[in-house]
């Protein structure tokens, strides 16, 4: 009896695995498909960030880390992004820059991670270099705008913008040129538009600039 059911075992195992044998295959098949171009793509896009990475030049004579961008929120992209790396507090208010541009400052540290507020961040406020004018530099109506700049500054199209030596961050780091210059309603001060070149939504890599790590 034993040995008559053992048959029927085997002759069942056989039957079904020739009447299933090409959706087995399909499906061994589907997962090499699949799986071999998915695990090239992570090699070809770990690759091309280190490619992004070997390609940066720091100008600036400053320590620097280099980190990467870990979460962007759709609804909130020009505000703030968080980097991986988290240090103590010293760590926190440090310029963020990519290309030798400035992206933004160190607003708030954790353990493994840190949030950079923008300079595209509707609050805020840098306080920059023209020339020898200060001004400050807010982002309105979708625009980089400096102001506080006097009617009578000797300011023209073209001409680059710093971080300025006031507050906590490193001078004479990169921002933009100036694109367009207008005065208030009073005809007091010059209202100058930034052209603001860098794209955050297509960065991933950061570099943290900061005097004494």
């Amino acid at each position: 009896m034993y040995k008559f059911m053992r048959h029927n075992y085997l002759f069942l195992i056989l039957f079904f695995l020739i009447i299933f044998k090409d959706k087995f295959y399909s499906l061994i098949t589907f997962r090499e498909e699949v799986y071999t171009p998915f695990r090239c793509s992570i090699l070809e896009s770990d690759y091309n960030k280190l490619l992004e990475f070997s390609e940066i030049d720091l100008i600036y004579q400053s320590n620097y880390i280099n980190t990467y961008i870990i979460y962007k929120d759709i609804y909130n992209y020009m505000n703030e992004v968080t980097i991986r790396g988290g240090h103590d507090k010293e760590f926190s208010h440090n310029p963020v820059i990519y290309d030798n541009t400035l992206v933004g400052v160190i607003d708030k540290v954790d353990k493994n991670t840190s949030i950079v507020k923008l300079i595209t961040n509707k609050n805020s406020k840098i306080s920059v270099k023209i020339n020898d004018e200060l001004g400050v530099m807010e982002y309105k109506n979708d625009e980089l705008i400096v102001s506080n700049i006097s009617n009578y500054s000797n300011i023209a199209i073209g001409d680059n913008i710093y971080t300025s030596n006031l507050g906590n961050m490193k001078e004479n780091i990169f921002i933009g040129v100036v694109k367009e210059i207008n005065l208030d309603d009073l005809n007091i001060e010059k209202i100058i538009k930034v052209d603001y070149k860098l794209d955050i939504k297509k960065i991933n890599y950061l570099t943290v600039i900061k005097e004494n790590l």
